[in-house]
């Protein structure tokens, strides 16, 4: 989160909100966001809803696997990045800056 948390600029000069959203408690949303300084929302998936709709929950260990999604304007998913490559924003960045034109 802290990788998003240094591209927010970069992201803003594309027009692009950034959601986290974890599995976690909203109270350990909510500590973990001032804890790494993030100014964007971290919602909570605590009914795992939302990561069984996107397919990233692992459904024996109740975590959803770390994935970072491109959604338009239009709520279509254009990207996706897994486990590792969903830390670095800098690929996310490039899709974003590509759907704004």
């Amino acid at each position: 989160m802290s990788r998003f948390r240094d591209k927010a600029g970069e992201f803003n000069e594309t027009n692009t909100a950034i959601l986290g959203v974890s599995v976690d408690s909203t109270w350990a949303n909510k500590a973990f966001r001032e804890q790494v300084g993030a100014e964007f929302p971290i919602l909570s998936d605590w009914k795992k809803e939302v990561s069984r709709r996107y397919g990233v929950l692992n459904e024996d260990s109740g975590f959803a696997r770390r994935t970072t999604f491109v959604i338009d304007i239009a709520g279509i998913v254009r990207h996706i990045d897994q486990d590792r490559n969903a830390l670095d924003p800098a690929n996310v960045v490039s899709v974003c800056r590509l759907l704004r034109k």
